[in-house]
């Protein structure tokens, strides 16, 4: 199935696509059509966004929703800075291998057209005391990270729902000072990943994933428990 754009009534029914089917068939989608996505459906999707949990209740968070194609720009000048350097040792890896090469070629056309996308939504999180103790980043990080990404997850199945491509990212805001400095984020207010969005190009899920006995350790890592002997 290709999606193609649709009017923002259509979209705001897709809404209702039962939640299994939306886990089920949610994919990273990273062709996209150019056409714009309506505001008043983004904010609609940023506001179920929401309805996750965050840590203490803090809600501090913020999105930054790009849309000047000049801005984008400035984005993509940054990702492809780490882009460029890492996509040939990329290229090279896939080589002989058509099914890893069918793989890469959504994130190269990403790359190649990043401020061709209709927009980014760049989750952030303002760092407060609670959230930078003294000595222990890891504690921050995992604080603050743990209070966006549930949020994240909410806006990409929203978008599996309503046919919109999206994926997380974080290779475009690499180098998070820079970032910072395009997005115009005060020193307390990081950015976490980069979400770019557009109506999807191509088809969704089912995904495919290992079985699951094969992830899950009881007790103890290498303790794969649910596994048949044989």
């Amino acid at each position: 199935m290709t999606d193609t754009p649709v009017d923002t009534e259509e979209a705001f029914a897709r809404l209702e696509m039962p939640m299994i089917e939306a886990m089920q068939t949610q994919r990273a989608v990273r062709r996209l059509h150019t056409d714009p996505v309506d505001d008043d459906l983004l904010l609609r999707l940023l506001e179920l966004s929401l309805k996750a949990p965050t840590s203490s209740n803090s809600q501090d968070w913020a999105y930054i929703v790009v849309k000047d194609r000049a801005q984008k720009a400035r984005l993509a000048r940054l990702y492809r800075v780490l882009y460029r350097t890492f996509n040939p040792l990329v290229r090279r890896s896939v080589e002989g291998d058509p099914e890893a090469k069918r793989q890469v070629r959504p994130g190269q056309w990403q790359a190649e057209n990043f401020e061709d996308i209709p927009v980014f939504v760049i989750p952030c999180y303002r760092r407060t005391l609670k959230h930078a103790p003294v000595g222990f980043p890891q504690i921050s990080v995992s604080s603050f990270y743990g209070s966006v990404y549930p949020a994240v997850q909410n806006l990409l199945l929203a978008c599996r729902a309503v046919g919109l491509g999206a994926s997380l990212q974080t290779l475009p805001i690499w180098f998070v000072p820079a970032a910072k400095r395009i997005l115009g984020l005060p020193w307390n207010v990081n950015p976490v990943c980069i979400i770019p969005i557009g109506w999807a190009k191509g088809r969704y899920g089912p995904t495919k994933r290992i079985p699951i006995e094969e992830v899950v350790h009881v007790d103890h890592y290498g303790n794969r428990a649910f596994m048949s002997p044989a």
